[in-house]
């Protein structure tokens, strides 16, 4: 009797012990995954560092993509794709602006109001939106120049219009953004609806985010469990690193300018080798920085012609007009290379030392070519001209004897003139066995 009670009971107790810890299993909460990805200036190096970033959060099933942002702004197509990918992610995407003293300016801007969920750390700054070199709408310039710069302010205007739209953001003052280049802080920003919320680090930005409710791409409602995730920094790779590189118009001026000093070095000094190499290597990264970067090839045309003007002054005897002329020429080719868009321009403090770097090396280049020139070595009559001739007995009429070099030369000097022994006189030419005297 007893053990039917104790069978029966042990029969009844194991599935319900089953059942509750599968049931415990299958319910447990999984710490959610945050993946974190740093993004500077706007450019083919950002564009192809988010999507992979995308691409590895989803392969690790993150429940959010966060965003670091700190950025002067960049290119104008790498924005939209970079809006593109965060308006079609298939997780939420968080973008920061932070740490404190960080900016979302220019391109920034529409990157942020992009996001899912957008929040900046205190003392940061958003805004400055409007395309460089873009004139104004109504402006007194007329043809080709007006109707292109209207088109593309208008585009730019429409796209930040509808990120707002989109995230239902305050669309006044994203349209300030573009039209005013309006900058406001984060305390602004928030109080005005360009952002969500503010925080001051990372781990007060997932506690903050927690509880919000967002609309994915494929149009699920996601509410966001952030408080204590497991942040995962994504790791740039080499081709990420070498793009932000090479992205970086400073940097492409300053290859292309060692470029320009290696390979001339080594076409001025054949078999060193070592310039050569380094100059070609600079080159081809500042060829291809050349592919990416909107380069204006007006300023690079000048640059190359003020270059020529320099070196031409090394050969051509013009008092300093070719090389100033060229100096000129290439500070205004430098200035004009890089097309002004978003803020992505090279400075003029790295322009200022590179114009003084090439001066200084052609400057170089043509003492050396001087020095050359005026040791050439001199021989047989050639090499006699200027010379000093001892006069080894009186002359007879114009002629007589002289002595050079320990050798016995004839000698004559310019009619109704003498000389008396031990003279010294100077050689102005010769004329096979003659030396004619002065």
């Amino acid at each position: 009797m007893h053990v039917g009670k104790f069978l029966w009971s042990v029969g009844i107790l194991i599935p319900t012990l089953a059942s509750a810890l599968g049931a415990s299993e299958s319910t447990a909460p999984t710490m959610p995954v945050a993946i974190v990805s740093e993004i500077g200036i706007i450019g083919p190096a950002s564009t192809d560092i988010l999507a992979s970033s995308i691409k590895s959060a989803a392969e690790n099933k993150a429940s959010v993509l966060v965003l670091i942002l700190d950025t002067p702004g960049g290119l104008l197509e790498s924005t939209r794709s970079m809006v593109q990918q965060i308006l079609n992610a298939p997780l939420p995407v968080i973008v920061w602006v932070g740490p404190k003293g960080a900016r979302a300016a220019s391109a920034g801007a529409f990157i942020t109001m992009a996001a899912h969920v957008a929040a900046m750390a205190p003392a940061t700054n958003i805004g400055a939106a409007h395309p460089i070199g873009v004139g104004y709408p109504g402006n007194k310039d007329g043809g080709d120049g007006k109707i292109a710069a209207e088109k593309s302010l208008n585009d730019t205007l429409a796209m930040a219009e509808a990120i707002a739209k989109a995230r239902g953001r305050n669309i006044e003052l994203a349209r300030s953004f573009v039209l005013a280049s309006e900058s406001i802080t984060s305390e602004e920003a928030l109080s005005n609806k360009v952002i969500d919320l503010m925080a001051g680090s990372l781990d007060e930005l997932l506690s903050s985010a927690s509880g919000k409710t967002v609309t994915i791409e494929s149009g699920k409602n996601i509410t966001l469990e952030l408080k204590g995730a497991k942040v995962v920094r994504f790791e740039k790779n080499i081709r990420h690193r070498l793009l932000e590189i090479i992205s970086d118009p400073n940097l492409f001026y300053l290859l292309f300018l060692a470029g320009i000093i290696g390979l001339g070095f080594e076409l001025t000094h054949p078999g060193v080798i070592l310039p050569g190499v380094v100059g070609a290597i600079c080159m081809i990264l500042a060829l291809t920085s050349m592919s990416i970067l909107p380069i204006n090839f007006g300023g690079l045309l000048l640059l190359v012609a003020g270059i020529a003007m320099m070196v031409a002054e090394i050969y051509v005897p013009s008092f300093g007009s070719l090389g100033i002329g060229g100096l000129i020429a290439f500070i205004l080719g430098s200035s004009l290379l890089v097309e002004p868009e978003y803020g992505i321009t090279i400075s003029f403090w790295t322009i200022l030392p590179g114009a003084a770097a090439i001066a200084g090396f052609l400057a170089l280049i043509g003492l050396v070519t001087l020095k050359a020139i005026r040791s050439r070595v001199k021989s047989g009559s050639e090499g006699m001209i200027g010379q000093e001739a001892e006069v080894i007995r009186d002359f007879t009429g114009t002629t007589g004897q002289v002595r050079v070099q320990g050798e016995i030369w004839t000698g004559e000097v310019a009619s109704g003139k003498t000389a008396v022994a031990g003279e010294s006189l100077k050689i102005s030419r010769v004329d096979g066995l003659k030396l004619f005297l002065e």
